[in-house]
This record gives structure tokens, C-alpha cells and sequence, in this order.
């Protein structure tokens, strides 16, 4: 399986959206991370992802109201980006090496496709390694 089939859509905003706008987008979309866009556009490619802890850590860092900082200043940049034809042992091997829990998925020309979580993997291993465990279970059960 690659990644193209496990991510999940993509949460995106602009890079000048507040930070409150963009935790009001968190919450009402009830996920943790949004992808930043540069630009405004569909085709907008991929500037930065924040997370729920940015936005905590922007607003303790900088002392201000969430509504007067922007996600451009909190964001982190430099992401790591994967494909749709990725493979999940690339994407594990790649989100470990870089240390995140979450990668965009990107198409050939940056624009945010997806979104894939270190819990999306963990869940897709899960079921693979069940459905293995299950064959095996059933090889057992004839050989008594």
C-alpha cells in the first residue's frame, strides 16, 4: 500500500490566517495540525504546517493575542513532504529520521493533497499485522 490510499484530506489555510482563525479551524475540524499554504488559492503550494502546540508555544513566545499573530509566524517550515506512491516503510523511515508525527502529502508540484499521521501508520501496521496473525491462526487450527 502507499501513502496515496492512507491519507486523510488536508486541513489548509493561508499563511496569513490568525492563529485564532486557524485554532478555530482545528477545533471545528477536531484535528491537531493544518497545512499553511502560500497563498490563498486551490493550487496553492505548501509553505509550513502548524500544530496545536505551535500555537500554544507562538502565543507564550510572543506575548500577544492569538488574533494579532499569524500562522506564517508560528508555523514550521522546511516539512517534510511525502508522495501519494511513497511507501509506508518510506514514510516511517522518513518521518523517524526527521523526528515528526506527521507528514503532508504532496503532489509533484508542492499543492497538499493529504495528510498522513504517525497514528495513521500505526493503525494501517495493525491491521496488516492482524490479518497476517490471522492466517496463521488458521494454518495452525488444521495442523492439530
Amino acid at each position: 500500500m502507499n501513502i496515496g490510499r492512507l491519507c486523510h484530506r488536508v486541513i489548509k489555510v493561508p499563511q496569513s490566517t490568525s492563529l485564532l482563525e486557524v485554532a478555530r479551524v482545528m477545533s471545528t475540524e477536531h484535528v491537531g495540525a493544518v497545512i499553511v499554504t502560500d497563498g490563498n488559492h486551490e493550487q496553492a503550494p505548501i509553505a509550513g504546517i502548524i500544530t496545536d502546540r505551535d500555537i500554544v508555544s507562538a502565543q507564550l513566545e510572543q506575548s500577544r493575542d492569538l488574533a494579532s499573530l499569524s500562522a506564517l509566524s508560528a508555523m514550521t517550515r522546511n516539512v517534510l513532504t511525502l508522495t501519494p506512491d511513497d511507501s509506508i516503510d518510506d514514510a516511517i523511515a522518513h518521518m523517524r529520521a526527521r523526528n515528526v508525527r506527521r507528514a503532508p502529502v504532496v503532489s509533484a508540484n508542492a499543492v497538499p493533497v493529504g495528510l498522513v499521521s504517525v497514528d495513521d501508520l500505526i493503525g494501517q501496521l495493525s491491521f496488516d499485522l492482524s490479518a497476517i496473525a490471522s492466517i496463521v491462526a488458521r494454518q495452525s487450527q488444521g495442523e492439530s
